[in-house]
C-alpha cells in the first residue's frame, strides 16, 4: 500500500518525530513505515505543500542488482589494485572486497582526519598542499563539496550506495530526499566507515602514495599490465582500476600517450552567492531558518543566450560556502560546499558555461593546460596572495569594477578580492554571464540582483580529458587488464555517478577473474 501524504510547512516543519507524524496521518504503523520519496511542491506560492510518499511494502535487498557475482569462484592468484580513492575508487574497493578478491588501494592524498587539518589550514593561512587539498585524499574531491548525492544517472545501484553510506554514518532522509545531501560534517566519517569496512573484508588502503608507472608486459599482444611502481615501491597489477579524479595532472600528462587519453568537453565560469534568506523567501515565499525539518531552498537553472552559449548552474551549496580547489601552489580554483544543517548566511552555485577543447586544440591535453592557465591567472588577479578574485553582479553588468562589498560578502576562504573578471575571462565569456544571469532573474526573483557576488574561477566541475575504454568490458582500449573508471577517467560527474561507475568497473574486473 502505496499512500500520499500533503503538509503545510507549520504542520511538518518543527515536528519532533517525523515518522510519528507520518504514521498518524497513513495509518501506517511507525515501525512498519517506510518513505519512498520526499520533496517540496512550492509551485503556488504561498501555499508551499511538504510532500511525501509512504508505504508499509517491504523493500526488496538493495544489494541484490550489485553482487551479480555472488557466491562464484575467483582466480585469486593476484589482487587488484586500484589507484584513487574518491567514490568511484571506494566503491570498485567495496565491492571487490566483498567478493573476496582483497584489492590494494593507492591514494596520493591523506586520511581524512590529515586531509581536513590540511584543508583548513589552506582556508586559514592560504597555503596549499599538493598532495592533500579539497582535491586531493580519502573520500575524493566529494568530501568537501557537501554531499550531494542528486544524479541524472539512473542506476539500479543507487539504493546501495544510499544503504552503504547510511551504514556509516550519513542520515536516513538521503534514500528519499528529492535532494539527498550528506553534508561536508557527515562525509569525513563515513567515508571512513566504508576504508575501514574495505580493511576488515582484507584489502589495503595505502595513504601518500603515488603512482609513477604503470609496468606493461611488451611481449605479450596486445600489451598489458604487468604492475606499478609508486613512490614507495612496486606492486603486481595485471587487473588495474584507474579512479584517479579529475585533478591528476601529472598521472595524465605522464601516461597520455600510453592511455591514448583524448580531450573532452567540460565547463568554465564562476561562482555566484546570495543570501540564503533571499534564496529560501524567492523559491518558497519564507526563510527555512524558521523549521528545523525545512532545509535551504534549492535550483537548478539553464539558459540558452544569444552569445549562442548556454550557461547553467552546477552544484548548488544551499546555506553552504565558497571553497578553495585548486590542486597546485600559486593557482586559484572555486567550489562549493555545505554542512548538513545547511544554515549559512549564504547560498551559492557554480555558473558555467561550456567548452570543447577540441575546437581549438588538437592536443588532448589543451583544456588541461587552459584550466591550468585560467587559476594561475586567477591568482595573480587577485595580488598572488592566494585570496580569490570577486565581482558584484552590478558590476560586471555595468562593465565597472572594484566596488566595495555589499549586503551580500563572499565566503571564500582565505579571502576575496574586488577584481575586474575582464583581465581573466574571454569577451564571451563575459557577455555569456551578464545576459544569463539576466535570464536566470526572470526564473528566481532577485537571482540578478546586483548585489550577487561572483568570485572566479571555476573550472573543475568535471575532468577535460577522457581515457577510452570498451563500451562492454570497460578495460581500456589501449591496455589489458586496465579499467579507467570515474570522473577523473571521464566516465562520471559528482559523487553518484562516480560511485556507480565504480560498482561497474569492479564487477567488469571481477568478471575477469572468475574461474
Amino acid at each position: 500500500m502505496i499512500k500520499e501524504l500533503v503538509f503545510r510547512p507549520q504542520d511538518i516543519g518543527n515536528a519532533d518525530d517525523i515518522k510519528a507524524v507520518l504514521s498518524g496521518k497513513s495509518g501506517i504503523t511507525k515501525n512498519k513505515l517506510v518513505i519512498l520519496k520526499s520533496y517540496i511542491d512550492a509551485r503556488k506560492k504561498p501555499d508551499i505543500k511538504i510532500c511525501y510518499r509512504v508505504t508499509d511494502e517491504v523493500q526488496p535487498d538493495p544489494s541484490l542488482p550489485v553482487f551479480i557475482h555472488k557466491d562464484k569462484k575467483f582466480n585469486t592468484t593476484s589482487r587488484p589494485v586500484i589507484i584513487g580513492f574518491g567514490p568511484a575508487g571506494m566503491f570498485a574497493g567495496l565491492v571487490l572486497a566483498r567478493y573476496g578478491l582483497k584489492p590494494v588501494i593507492i591514494e596520493k592524498g591523506r586520511d581524512v582526519d590529515s586531509r581536513t587539518r590540511d584543508v583548513n589550514i589552506y582556508k586559514k593561512d592560504g597555503i596549499i598542499d599538493p598532495s592533500s587539498n579539497i582535491q586531493f585524499g580519502e573520500g575524493g574531491a566529494g568530501t568537501y563539496s557537501d554531499g550531494k548525492l542528486n544524479t541524472g544517472v539512473a542506476s539500479e545501484y543507487k539504493d546501495f550506495i544510499y544503504d552503504v553510506f547510511i551504514k556509516n554514518g550519513a542520515p536516513e532522509d538521503i534514500r528519499y530526499d528529492s535532494h539527498p545531501h550528506i553534508g561536508t560534517d557527515n562525509l569525513v566519517n563515513v567515508v571512513k566507515g566504508i576504508r575501514e569496512q574495505i580493511i576488515s573484508l582484507g584489502g589495503e588502503v595505502h595513504f601518500e602514495e603515488e603512482l609513477k608507472e604503470i609496468n606493461l608486459l611488451n611481449y605479450a599482444r596486445p600489451v598489458r599490465s604487468e604492475g606499478i611502481t609508486t613512490d614507495k615501491g612496486y606492486y603486481p597489477a595485471d587487473k588495474l582500476i584507474l579512479a584517479i579524479g579529475n585533478s591528476s595532472r601529472d598521472l595524465v600528462r605522464q601516461n597520455c600517450k600510453l592511455l591514448g587519453i583524448t580531450s573532452k568537453p567540460f565547463s568554465i565560469g564562476v561562482r555566484i552567492e546570495h543570501l540564503r534568506h533571499d534564496i529560501d523567501t524567492a523559491m518558497y515565499g519564507f526563510d527555512t531558518a524558521l523549521y528545523k525539518n525545512i532545509f535551504a531552498a534549492n535550483y537548478k537553472l539553464a539558459v540558452d543566450t544569444s552569445t549562442g552559449n548556454k550557461l547553467y548552474t552546477f552544484c548548488m551549496c544551499p546555506g553552504g560556502e565558497v571553497v578553495p580547489s585548486a590542486s597546485f601552489k600559486e593557482a586559484v580554483c572555486t567550489n562549493g560546499m555545505s554542512y548538513r544543517g545547511r544554515d549559512g548566511i549564504n547560498s551559492n552555485a557554480a555558473l558555467l558555461i561550456p567548452f570543447n577543447p577540441a575546437s581549438e586544440s588538437e592536443d588532448p591535453l589543451y583544456g588541461m593546460i587552459y584550466q591550468d592557465y585560467l587559476e594561475i591567472n586567477a591568482y595573480k588577479l587577485a595580488g598572488s596572495s592566494a585570496k580569490a578574485p570577486f565581482m558584484t553582479y552590478g558590476d560586471l553588468r555595468r562593465g565597472t569594477s572594484g566596488s566595495s562589498f555589499t549586503s551580500v560578502r563572499p565566503t571564500y576562504s582565505p579571502g576575496a578580492v574586488p577584481c575586474d573578471f575582464r583581465e581573466l575571462l574571454r569577451p564571451y565569456m563575459i557577455d555569456t554571464l551578464v545576459e544569463g544571469v539576466s535570464l536566470m532573474g526572470r526564473k528566481i526573483k532577485g537571482f540578478d540582483s546586483d548585489s550577487a557576488i561572483l568570485t572566479a574561477v571555476e573550472t573543475r566541475s568535471s575532468s577535460p580529458v577522457r581515457i577510452p575504454r570498451d563500451k562492454e568490458s570497460f578495460m581500456s582500449e589501449a591496455l589489458e587488464g586496465i579499467y579507467p573508471c570515474g570522473e577523473g577517467a571521464g566516465y562520471a560527474g559528482g559523487i553518484m555517478s562516480s560511485a556507480i561507475d565504480g560498482i561497474k568497473c569492479a564487477n567488469r574486473l571481477a568478471e575477469s577473474m572468475l574461474l
